[in-house]
């Protein structure tokens, strides 16, 4: 059941709204902070009543071309340190934290061939995991951390393999000429949900990474694309779309039933991200013409908009307690990182550079 009534009562509740930068000058009490291009987010800190900001903790891999080249960064968001992790001639990008932290699984072309690395936290220990002239990208872990799945065009279009991450073990999950993208593994391992075109339509789709037993989820006659497991692997969120500029966050249970929609904005709503405790569901909005960042409360329904004072582009990501989304924003023509605070809609800006800063994705742990 569409929840368009929560959609249209859903209030902005903002108790306190700052900016900050952490590679910056602190700011005296009572002083404004803006960001660059964006003139209202001056804000008066005296003027509202202060909510306790969540403690920062953690790292965050991301993406940077500061020094001329797009390679794999880490930061620790408490320590304001940030360190180069890639250094080979190539453009790399795509970073994913394996389920224990250890690790980050991210693509990389070198000479225009597009294959998948892995490196250990510490900038050590690189291996390359795929070697085909054709493009491989979107790796995802598995939850016990042994194989990778990812999209591969060697077959002369998009297909779902998986690997071992010593590299052994590439099997195709998928054999179809149409194209089959956006694989994510559930929690379980059971199964992997992808995005396809097979029936002429975009559907989800779950694939058995052991046995190939393959299932269409949502044989709708609209299209549906970007699965997104739920926590507890019960549910897949995904984005159903009733016209080239209207996509709608749905939900339906694995076993293909319950399917309902969460919004019904008439507008595009972006790829929904879980929170790691399931309770919540953070996705960009395309609200009032520009985008902004939206968060259903899952147990009942209630939307909340999120200030962040600059458009986001790509998806946000939760930090590993719920309490933070990290995004990457453009202010006066700059990408940086940023991240906020879901509480006390407190921004801060984590990186502040003249290169391209973007795809930040929080450890999880």
């Amino acid at each position: 059941m569409f929840i368009f009534l929560l959609l249209g009562l859903a209030s902005l509740t903002v108790s306190c709204l700052s900016v900050t930068t952490i590679a910056g000058t602190a700011s005296p009490p009572g002083a404004t902070e803006t960001v660059p291009g964006v003139p209202s987010l001056v804000v008066t800190q005296t003027s509202v009543t202060p909510v306790p900001q969540s403690v920062r903790v953690g790292r965050i891999v991301f993406i940077s071309d500061r020094d001329g080249q797009q390679k794999i960064y880490l930061m620790n968001v408490d320590l304001n340190s940030q360190i180069l992790l890639t250094s080979s001639d190539s453009k790399d990008e795509m970073p994913r934290w394996s389920p224990d932290g250890q690790k980050i699984a991210f693509v990389s072309t070198v000479n225009k061939n597009t294959d998948i690395y892995i490196i250990n936290a510490d900038g050590s220990h690189l291996s390359r995991l795929t070697n085909d002239v054709a493009k491989d990208s979107s790796p995802a872990w598995s939850p016990d951390g042994k194989r990778l799945v990812f999209e591969s065009f060697r077959d002369g279009n998009w297909e779902i393999y998986i690997v071992n991450v010593d590299g052994t073990g590439l099997k195709r999950l998928t054999d179809n000429p149409a194209g089959d993208t956006n694989p994510t593994w559930s929690p379980d391992g059971h199964w992997i949900a992808f995005t396809s075109n097979r029936e002429g339509n975009a559907d989800v789709y779950l694939v058995n990474p052991d046995d190939t037993e393959l299932v269409r989820l949502t044989p709708e006659i609209v299209p549906e694309s970007d699965p997104a497991w739920s926590p507890d692997g019960q549910q897949i969120a995904f984005r159903s779309w009733s016209s080239d500029t209207v996509a709608d966050i749905c939900l339906i249970n694995v076993n293909g039933s319950g399917r309902h929609c969460l919004t019904d904005g008439g507008r595009e709503n972006g790829v929904p991200v879980w929170s790691p405790d399931g309770s919540k569901m953070a996705f960009r909005s395309k609200r009032g013409g520009s985008w902004g960042i939206d968060i259903l409360n899952i147990p009942d329904g209630s939307l909340k908009s999120l200030i962040t004072g600059v458009p986001p582009k790509g998806d946000p990501v939760w930090s590993p307690d719920s309490n933070y989304l990290a995004f990457q924003a453009d202010a006066g023509g700059n990408m940086e990182v940023y991240d906020m605070d879901i509480l006390s809609n407190i921004v801060t800006r984590l990186t502040n550079n003249k290169g391209f800063d973007g795809e930040p994705n929080w450890s999880p742990n």
